[in-house]
């Protein structure tokens, strides 16, 4: 019997956080049902590695969160304050990697 899994996306792919966030998701074997790999323009169409499989990267400015679980941002503050709200609009829960959001009480401080 298959676990349900997450609808993951990785903001920030192709940068070193966003790389590493990938390798732990993978070490860890999170439950990923569908991922999605997410760059700025400059980046667009970079390939990067979840596991065994090879991901192609998509346009972060574009990019519809409906349905999705969950973001994992790794894209700086100046970027997350802009696409934070949207994901989160669109009933994703963000997890974010910049100090954007550190002293804001109405935001949880997660410490892995």
């Amino acid at each position: 019997e298959k676990m349900m899994g997450y609808r993951v996306v990785v903001a920030g792919a192709t940068g070193n956080v966003g790389r590493e966030m990938l390798n732990i998701l993978a070490e860890r074997q999170f439950p990923v049902d569908e991922l999605c790999v997410l760059a700025s323009r400059r980046s667009l169409g970079t390939e990067v590695s979840f596991g065994d499989k090879t991901l192609t990267t998509k346009d972060l400015d574009t990019f519809d969160f409906t349905g999705w679980d969950m973001a994992l941002f790794a894209i700086g503050s100046d970027a997350t304050k802009k696409y934070a709200p949207i994901a989160a609009k669109a009933g994703c829960v963000v997890i974010d990697n910049s100090s954007l959001y550190r002293y804001d009480p109405d935001v949880p401080l997660i410490v892995p």
